[in-house]
């Protein structure tokens, strides 16, 4: 019987995460760092914009990948190793924001920061964007939280439809209506007019300082 394909023979990225996997249980350590470099940055992203805290963002990136860690000896082929570490951080986001929507009404005086924070947009976004980035930003971070979970992941993240579901714990068709929902709202929020800025004429004849 022929022995299944090696990393180096598949071409197939999620049966070559598989295959990394594997290979870590059976203790080859180095084969864990492919997965990082592969999935790290997204898994990161995707906290951040959730929970726009780095901190935060930081210790779900290391939760997940030890998930990842400990799964690995009892890996079961139900899924892609992309989607077992969205899953992961998925529920890790909605367990912080839970604890911080406890918190807030214990407290209510207490200012939620996290919600006033701005995310700064990638360099590459803003080369290809200009200004358009920071706005798409703050259209998606208005989106309601089920909203701006499913266009993360499919959109920014690229996960499929399925994957999507099976991360937040939806059906695909459901998956489908949120995704069109979140689009629109951000496309009217993109389409918004924005207030003309201020001449210098203008703050003159407001005795405004120029």
């Amino acid at each position: 019987m022929a022995d299944a394909p090696t990393m180096a023979e598949s071409h197939d990225p999620a049966a070559q995460d598989v295959q990394l996997l594997r290979d870590f249980a059976r203790g080859r350590r180095q084969a864990f760092d492919p997965l990082v470099q592969r999935h790290g940055a997204d898994i990161k992203a995707y906290a951040l914009r959730m929970l726009r805290s780095a901190e935060q963002a930081e210790e779900v990136y290391v939760e997940a990948f030890t998930k990842l860690a400990r799964q690995s000896q009892d890996w079961k082929d139900t899924g892609t190793v992309r989607g077992f570490l969205f899953t992961a951080a998925h529920r890790q986001c909605l367990d912080i924001l839970r604890r911080r929507k406890t918190e807030r009404e214990a407290t209510p005086q207490l200012i939620d920061l996290e919600r006033t924070r701005t995310f700064q947009p990638s360099p590459e976004a803003t080369t290809m964007l200009g200004e358009l980035a920071d706005e798409l930003e703050r259209a998606v971070a208005e989106l309601p939280e089920e909203h701006r979970q499913v266009l993360l992941l499919r959109t920014v993240h690229g996960l499929s439809a399925e994957e999507t579901a099976a991360v937040v714990g939806l059906a695909p068709s459901q998956v489908h209506s949120r995704l069109s929902y979140a689009r629109r709202e951000v496309r009217g929020k993109l389409q918004r007019p924005q207030a003309p800025a201020k001449t210098t004429r203008d703050r003159r004849r407001n005795h405004e300082p120029g």
